[in-house]
């Protein structure tokens, strides 16, 4: 006879086997579900590091996986472990195209708050399927999304099990160390605290050190791996043909509305992966956005001519340094129009991009989209608890990384250092 948790055994390179419940099984098993292996966890990254093609589906079920042993280790009811384990097995079935970065687009159409997290929720609500192997759990599973609750932060934290998998993982598939942490040792030593008539996820005093090793493995990954800048250039191309592929019309941007019709937009939001995108736009475009997607597919990528830190050694005027920081997004797309017009090139080929490399795990109040990054509590032995951040040794010493870069065609870099050099009054230091 199976345990209840090993209805269906799955082997994962991180964990060994990861065991699944029947449910868990079924809701694996749903189209929603399948697709995230259509969908690469890091986008492009590949272009640099050729192994890191795993999936979202992979990261969901070592979500999956961690958000059990946690709730163990929490001693939590198994009523309260089997609705954790769902939404962490589903917290990425909102994802669209290349991950994280279908969400600029989706964010041109839809608004800054746009985000794949409410897209989440609403396919728990509103896919067929999906609630069909829920059925009496949905608005369950919808409340530990919703809910300030212990469960919320075991899926979405400071230190969360989407988090602590990434991590590790992404390290694995590149091949890079940087994102090894001593995981065994925070898991044994994840506590909780209540406070105010709830439990927050707190780690006991004993784990410090595993805490600090697990923050500093995100901060090196995003130096050395999510912000390589051979991997902003594939996203950025990417970014490009997709804006040049919705004005063509090659995608239909009424598709990619949630307001007017939410059961349609889901309809159509499923029918998108990493194959389908690119598919569409070589299939309907005639123009840039499919030579766009060409380029990236055979890695004919767009090459560096500029690169500045802004700082204030990369750039000593503090009022230019502040106006090339606080640029939007108008002013990037003319900047990057009157640089390809004195190249006498389709401004679709030049790229102006502006890198800020922003580590929320040492930031204490990180604002993104209206939301605040939860801290990370530690727990003394006399079970008082204190803010991660506030007694961090290296957190305030660690500001967001900015940086200039300009790209273009690759018989055009010399021409095109000068004239971003002119244009915005810096000095490339490659």
């Amino acid at each position: 006879m199976p345990l209840k948790w090993e209805f269906k055994l799955v082997r994962c390179p991180l964990y060994g086997f990861i065991g699944l419940s029947k449910r868990e099984d079924r809701l694996l098993n749903t189209a929603a579900m399948q697709r995230l292996s259509r969908i690469k966890q890091l986008a492009h990254t590949y272009v640099v590091y050729p192994s890191a093609v795993h999936t979202r589906l992979e990261h969901s079920l070592g979500a999956l996986y961690l958000a059990g042993r946690i709730c163990d280790q929490l001693r939590l009811p198994q009523k309260q472990k089997k609705l954790i384990r769902i939404a962490a097995l589903l917290h990425d079935v909102g994802q669209g195209p290349f991950s994280h970065i279908w969400e600029e687009p989706m964010r041109w159409i839809n608004g800054e708050q746009y985000s794949h997290e409410d897209v989440t929720k609403l396919i728990i609500e509103s896919e067929f399927k999906i609630g069909k192997v829920l059925g009496n759990l949905k608005n369950k599973t919808l409340e530990v999304f919703n809910q300030d609750s212990l469960g919320s932060d075991i899926i979405a934290s400071g230190l969360d099990v989407d988090k602590l998998d990434y991590l590790r993982r992404d390290s694995f598939h590149t091949g890079v160390a940087y994102g090894l942490f001593d995981i065994e040792r925070i898991i044994r030593t994840v506590d909780r605290k209540s406070e105010a008539g709830r439990d927050y996820l707190a780690i006991h005093e004993k784990g410090k050190d595993a805490l600090e090793s697990y923050r500093l493995a995100r901060y090196a990954m995003h130096i050395q791996v999510y912000e390589h800048h051979t991997r902003l250039i594939a996203d950025d191309m990417f970014l490009k043909a997709i804006k040049l592929a919705l004005s063509e019309g090659c995608l239909a941007e009424e598709n990619f509305k949630i307001g007017n019709d939410p059961n349609a937009f889901i309809d159509n939001f499923l029918e998108l992966d990493d194959f389908s995108v690119q598919h569409r736009i070589l299939q309907n475009s005639t123009g840039a956005a499919k030579q766009l997607i060409q380029a990236i597919r055979n890695r004919k990528l767009l090459k560096r001519a500029l690169m500045v830190p802004l700082t204030k050694s990369g750039v000593k005027n503090p009022i230019r340094r502040e106006k090339i920081i606080t640029m939007s997004r108008n002013d990037i797309e003319d900047a990057e129009e009157k640089i390809a017009t004195e190249l006498g090139i389709d401004s679709a080929y030049v790229i102006v991009h502006l890198q800020g490399i922003k580590i929320k795990l040492y930031e204490r109040f990180e604002q993104t989209l209206g939301k605040k990054e939860k801290p990370i509590y530690v727990k003394r032995r006399d079970g008082s608890i204190f803010s991660f951040e506030e007694e961090s040794p290296i957190s305030a010493s660690l500001n967001p990384i900015r940086r200039l870069y300009v790209f273009c065609p690759k018989g055009y870099v010399q021409k095109t250092k000068k004239i971003a050099e002119d244009m915005f009054k810096v000095k490339s230091v490659f």
